[in-house]
């Protein structure tokens, strides 16, 4: 029977083979690029850090994943790996601020939702999820295959700016195996998360949008009123000084008036 339910499994349902193929494409990233870099063209690309060494460190945890040691330390090499993201978005962020454009503003929006999807996946069933109360994330009241279509919209509105922007070659092929890359990535990230709700991992959530959204507005509705009576306590004051002034003027003006009849 497990034979059959294993003959049936689809190649992307597979987290080995999902894994393997992130393995496969990063070393033909990371043989491409170095390349290109050769003939120069790599600099056009517009990487937003060396452009091989989150590619080098990603390798270094799935190939991790492989071994023994990798296995016991799952947990660990998650953290590794959300670190890393968490790094690169930042990254991107700055870029943003830095030079603010529509290429560098989808691919932080990329990363943000990346390390969102990593977080509220990667940490469940772990001490970090526990101690940091993660299940009142709203972000937990969003679904997986939401997360990953969301993930693959921007990944290919990335690779149309990548795409209209480049004008070599290389930047083209490197482009299309950036989205390969997070096509895959993102669906090992599901895999996982369809796994830990398969076996109930971690599924309460306590928290949601529309509490967030109430305690916004909540924070806005007293920083509005606070702004608006320190906006009109200055108001009254400078309208005291002014009518202060005017009574000190038209004073003088009565003195005086009673000087020259004098």
């Amino acid at each position: 029977m497990s034979d059959k339910i294993k003959k049936k499994e689809k190649w992307y349902d597979s987290g080995f083979v999902i894994s393997n193929l992130i393995i496969l494409v990063i070393i033909i990233t990371i043989v491409c690029s170095q390349s290109f870099a050769v003939s120069g063209s790599l600099a056009q690309f517009g990487s937003i850090i060396n452009y091989n060494s989150i590619y080098l460190l990603v390798l270094v945890y799935f190939v991790c994943l492989k071994v023994k040691i990798g296995k016991k330390y799952f947990n660990y090499l998650n953290l590794f790996l959300i670190f890393v993201y968490f790094f690169v978005t930042i990254t991107s962020l700055l870029t943003v601020i830095q030079s603010f454009g529509l290429k560098t503003l989808i691919d932080f929006i990329l990363n943000l939702v990346l390390i969102i999807y990593l977080v509220h996946t990667m940490f469940r069933d772990t001490r970090i999820w526990k101690e940091f109360k993660l299940g009142n994330s709203p972000f937990n009241e969003i679904s997986n295959d939401m997360y990953y279509y969301t993930l693959i919209v921007f990944a290919l509105f990335n690779l149309a700016v990548k795409l209209i922007s480049t004008v070599y070659f290389s930047g083209v092929v490197l482009a299309v195996i950036d989205l390969i890359y997070i096509l895959l990535l993102g669906r090992y990230i599901y895999l996982y998360r369809d796994y830990l709700d398969f076996n109930k991992k971690d599924i309460n959530n306590e928290g949601n949008f529309d509490e967030l959204r109430e305690n916004v507005q909540e924070l806005t509705h007293n920083v509005t009123e606070k702004v608006s009576d320190t906006v009109e306590a200055v108001s009254n004051k400078v309208e005291e000084i002014v009518d202060k002034k005017e009574d000190n003027i038209d004073s003088k003006k009565i003195d005086t008036k009673k000087k020259g009849e004098k």
